[in-house]
């Protein structure tokens, strides 16, 4: 096993070089004024991280202090960005924000765009998949009354702000076309409205811009196809596990009957070679949670945790199957129960933990708590290497738009 790890690294040291378009300071990786010749594994501590290269996947969690948000670029190029959480102007008694970033005035949805525009792959303009996993404020967007298009009549605000910064060609969401379902929502101020206004935004946009919407099936890997050389890389796939709590068993849909917003999440897993990533919103049903993970039935590499790592019966229901390397977690509330502390002591020393945010009050009061973890305060990077057999982790600093390393942990080995 060693003797073929270093084989490994010997071979991806040779090939890790390459020209590459640096990035302007306004975002926009068409630039080509200059040029950055490090390849996108000459990554150094306190520099900005090298941009994307064909054959690598990229998984990024956006910090914005405000929602949660990931971008994917599969090894071709294809792009796709899953939720973009907006909690702009938004207070809920009895729970502090962390701070927004990069400063206190941005705008969520701005601050989104531009992290994608920067790291967008040279000669892009456009996301190709935009996946909403359920209709909360942090994964979708607070309707505030201050940011209407006046044209379209909803919200700049989420994925609907995104939009009017950097365009998606195709949405896809747990409900579409049919926005009228009710459920037994657990947060009837967000989720009922939201599902309102995301169907108008898909109404005008379809109609201005030729948005294209689907909903999100189960039980295949073609509706997040990679669309620009699917043949180079076979075995990149994104399977569709879970949506409404209709689970994928690997023959046919189940049904785990969940009834809550956060049980209806969109669930799907990313795979590389031996790489595996599953991402699953807030699907914090156990139910749902165990199908899920019997259907996958293996160990991963990676995984973002759901519901902001709050629920721990189904944490430990995904833990014993997939036994990840590395869960990467979004929170944006100063809170000891989302990250809950009790998940971080049981895991931080076998798995590698990374958070978006843990607010430094809580931070230093229980440093024994957190001293553990592998990284916190910033971008969360996952940069998968050609073929899928070995990836690093990189924190990027998220209180400007340089994007520089913080750090670097890796290489981690697939099995």
């Amino acid at each position: 096993m060693m003797k073929n790890r270093l084989i490994l690294l010997m071979l991806f040291a040779a090939a890790a070089c390459g020209p590459k378009v640096n990035p302007d300071d306004g975002g926009n990786n068409n630039n080509e004024t200059s040029v950055d010749k490090r390849g996108p594994f000459e990554v150094e501590i306190g520099k900005p991280l090298p941009l994307w290269q064909e054959g690598v996947l990229d998984i990024h969690a956006i910090n914005t202090g405000s929602g949660e948000c990931t971008f994917f670029i599969l090894p071709d190029g294809t792009t796709i960005l899953c939720d973009a959480g907006d909690l702009y102007k938004h207070s809920k008694s009895g729970k502090t924000r962390v701070a927004v970033r990069p400063t206190e005035e941005s705008i969520p949805y701005k601050t989104y765009g531009s992290y994608i525009k920067y790291f967008l792959p040279q000669g892009h303009s456009m996301i190709d998949y935009f996946v909403l996993t359920h209709f909360h404020i942090d994964h979708m967007a607070y309707l505030e009354k201050g940011r209407i298009n006046s044209a379209g009549g909803y919200a700049y605000a989420g994925p609907m702000g995104l939009y009017s910064d950097i365009k998606f060609e195709k949405s896809l969401d747990r409900l579409y076309p049919d926005y009228t379902q009710e459920g037994e929502d657990d947060d009837p101020n967000s989720a009922p409205s939201n599902r309102s206004a995301y169907a108008t935004f898909l109404d005008y946009n379809a109609r201005a811009f030729g948005l294209k919407a689907e909903k999100f099936q189960v039980g295949t890997d073609k509706q997040l196809a990679m669309k620009y050389n699917a043949a180079k890389y076979p075995t990149c796939k994104v399977f569709n596990y879970a949506v409404n709590g209709i689970v994928w068993d690997g023959t046919k849909e189940v049904n785990t009957h969940a009834r809550y917003e956060n049980g209806m999440s969109t669930a799907f897993l990313v795979s590389y070679g031996k790489f595996d990533y599953f991402t699953s919103g807030d699907l914090n049903e156990k139910s749902t949670c165990t199908a899920i993970a019997a259907s996958i039935g293996k160990n991963i590499e990676g995984m973002k945790a759901h519901h902001h790592m709050s629920n721990e019966a189904t944490f430990d229901v995904e833990m014993a199957t997939y036994k990840p390397q590395v869960v990467v977690t979004q929170s944006f509330y100063a809170l000891t129960t989302q990250p809950q502390q009790s998940i971080i002591q049981k895991y931080s020393g076998s798995t590698d933990l990374y958070f978006t945010n843990i607010d430094p009050s809580i931070s230093t009061a229980r440093s024994d708590i957190y001293a553990p973890c592998k990284g916190m305060n910033g971008h969360v990077v996952i940069r998968v290497a050609g073929g899928g057999d070995m990836f690093w982790v990189y924190m990027l600093d998220d209180t400007d738009k340089k994007y520089n390393v913080k750090s670097i942990t890796g290489p981690y080995f697939c099995e």
